[in-house]
């Protein structure tokens, strides 16, 4: 039986086709039924809509899920993958090389290890209250330090967990008394000009005269010669502006607390405070924010403060202190949006792109700074932030004025550094959090993670690459691509080291796992091909001379590397390549001392490496017939129990030998 279809129905395809009136009957209309022809209607066409809002809600969407392929297929080109002539079989493939084994899902969503190793033991203060901190008056002699690996003692300190260096140094100094019946070195009074300064504040003079505007412009200059050339979360023609009333400055407050930080950051960047300027200026700069009332008010400006207020307080020894401004900027920056793109947002493109680079510059510090101290990183995940990556371009391709997008260079630019930083931590990120959650990682989850960084790697450009040679002699450009491998071979050796340190133990207490041998002998060998490469690397780049923000990262980042060389020589003295580990402490050491001694940590770090391995024994190589002295055990002169480090082992002190 034929019925008429509704009016608004479209017409059979042959009618189309043949534009002829169509009856819309069903099954078949009257034109088809004359001719015999078969009658088939095919509907009406679903079209997207054209609209603005429809295509912002398709390119979104598209950029997550561009976004999901970079982190689960890390280091893989996604146009590569759409060019191939078979993209589902290609990308199969893709996925299945880059599934592991040894790691699984567990039950409630998070990855663990399917083995794990017994983890280090953390040293604990001896009261409740021992985790306090109070960083008021902190010089260099006094028990914190900013780079977190130098703190042996952990009462006053606050909490350092197992990704700092300070635990893998507690471990060392412990396998190393042994050795040398470890007891600290008395250190030595240095003159505090900081308070010094202070009396001389109270003359009141001094507080009126100290920031004229020449000298406030030197130590501005000073802070965009050395320091924002490097981390560039600040726009240099802006600020300047502002300075000089050019423009109108932001809300008088923030403005003070921005202005003074620069300022101390310049003074601070200058190496010495003999006159305790860098001090008086980072203590207004705080007070400032006080009076503000830092916790009722929220603005890009005050961000800004806050960032460089937290990198000014970790410089000057006062981690924690740091550590909670990072904290705080966090906050803030979230209720700015500033991990937010918003697309629709009336803004200009110079303000859009400050937001980006404030954000990122939070986003880095707060990310280096909780693999540092070892603490969990709490940033926002990839899937709860959308905001863009930096664009590499030049200063003057994006100003006020700009109304269009500029195109983006490929060479280095001030802001190359930012960007490849931004990605490293989006990748690692995750990395260090493991580490804390599985302080007892196995070898095989150990390099997964590694295998994970090496393919990060293809996504870096060329310029920043090793294998290419370098494409700028500016200063910023060496230090930004130096700097990055620095990191990157830092974060293999704080994976490998606990699994280093553990064998080292395990051997010397001849109960070797044959095992685990194979997978334990590539750990130990990315980690030490990581630390020989850091220390070449430094000893190269020392060869200039060294600002103070220079100074201070290569001293970071050599002081990791030494280590673990030296536990290798102590722990291992028969091995074939303890030639090249003798070589790798003797330059290191030699860093230290001729091209590092305007960083005032680089002294104890060499006095920590003189006090686990002489001159003399790297010379003689005597520590290949030194035997171990069970009873040193009880002379390690920080609260953290020795014997807690080898229980953790299930070893039996009452045998003959462990």
């Amino acid at each position: 039986m034929e019925h008429r279809r509704p009016r608004d129905a479209l017409s059979c395809d042959r009618c189309r086709a043949k534009k002829l009136k169509c009856s819309k009957d069903a099954p078949i209309c009257t034109s088809c039924a004359h001719s015999g022809s078969h009658c088939h209607y095919s509907g009406k066409v679903a079209r997207s809509p054209l609209t603005r809002a429809y295509l912002t809600g398709v390119e979104k969407r598209l950029h997550s899920l561009e976004s999901l392929v970079t982190q689960l297929l890390p280091g893989v080109d996604i146009e590569d993958l759409l060019s191939a002539p078979n993209v589902a079989g290609s990308a199969r493939s893709v996925i299945i090389q880059s599934q592991t084994p040894e790691v699984a899902p567990s039950p409630q969503g998070s990855t663990h290890s399917s083995t794990h190793e017994p983890a280090l033991p953390e040293a604990v203060p001896n009261n409740v209250d021992g985790f306090n901190w109070q960083e008021e008056d902190i010089n260099v002699d006094g028990l914190t330090d900013g780079m977190a690996a130098l703190s042996v003692e952990p009462t006053g300190v606050g909490y350092l967990g197992s990704t700092s260096g300070v635990v893998f140094l507690r471990c060392l100094l412990d396998w190393a008394g042994f050795l040398h019946q470890s007891v600290p070195r008395p250190q030595q009074s240095v003159a505090t000009p900081s308070a010094s300064f202070r009396n001389v504040l109270a003359s009141s003079h001094i507080s009126h005269a100290a920031l004229t505007t020449q000298l406030s412009s030197s130590l501005i200059d000073a802070y965009f010669a050395n320091y924002h050339v490097v981390y560039p979360f600040v726009h240099e023609a802006t600020f300047r502006a502002q300075y000089h009333e050019v423009v109108p400055r932001p809300s008088k407050k923030s403005w003070n607390m921005l202005s003074h930080a620069i300022i101390a950051l310049g003074a601070w960047s200058l190496n010495n405070d003999q006159i305790g300027l860098e001090d008086y200026l980072y203590r207004r700069a705080l007070t400032l924010g006080q009076e503000e009332s830092v916790f009722e008010a929220a603005s890009l400006t005050s961000v800004q403060a806050l960032i460089l207020l937290s990198n000014l307080s970790q410089k000057r020894n006062s981690p924690n202190t740091g550590w909670n401004l990072l904290g705080l900027g966090v906050r803030t920056a979230l209720s700015l949006a500033l991990h937010r793109e918003l697309p629709h947002w009336n803004i200009t493109l110079i303000e859009r792109e400050t937001r980006r680079r404030v954000w990122w510059g939070l986003y880095i510090f707060d990310s280096g700074a909780s693999t540092t101290f070892g603490r969990a990183i709490m940033l926002p995940d990839q899937e709860t932030m959308d905001v863009h990556p930096v664009l590499n371009i030049h200063d003057e391709s994006l100003t006020p004025q700009t109304i269009t997008l500029p195109t983006e260079v490929d060479e280095p630019t001030i802001y190359s550094s930012l960007r490849v930083q931004s990605s490293f931590h989006l990748q690692t990120n995750h990395i260090s959090n493991k580490l804390l959650a599985e302080p007892g990682l196995s070898a095989e989850a150990a390099l997964a993670l590694n295998a994970s960084m090496d393919a990060w790697t293809h996504t870096v450009p060329t310029y920043f690459q090793l294998s290419h040679a370098p494409r700028s002699t500016a200063p910023w450009y060496s230090f930004a691509r130096s700097r990055l491998w620095w990191r990157f071979w830092n974060l293999k050796i704080i994976i490998f080291r606990q699994i280093l340190l553990r064998r080292a133990i395990s051997e010397r207490g001849q109960i070797p796992d044959l095992a685990m041998q194979s997978s334990q002998e590539d750990c130990k060998r990315i980690c030490l091909e990581a630390a020989h490469s850091t220390v070449v690397s430094i000893h190269q780049y020392a060869t200039q001379d060294l600002n103070r923000l220079e100074g201070w990262y290569a001293t970071y980042f050599l002081f990791h590397a030494a280590l673990v060389i030296t536990l290798c020589i102590i722990s291992f003295p028969r091995a074939e390549e303890t030639a090249i580990w003798y070589e790798d402490v003797r330059l290191a050491r030699t860093t230290f001392r001729e091209r590092l001694v305007g960083d005032s940590l680089s002294a104890r770090c060499v006095a920590i490496l003189d006090q686990v391995v002489s001159d003399g024994e790297l010379n003689s190589g005597t520590l290949q017939d030194l035997e171990l002295d069970k009873d040193a055990l009880s002379t390690f002169p920080w609260s953290v129990e020795s014997n807690e480090l080898f229980n953790s082992f299930d070893w039996d002190f009452t045998t003959s030998g462990f």
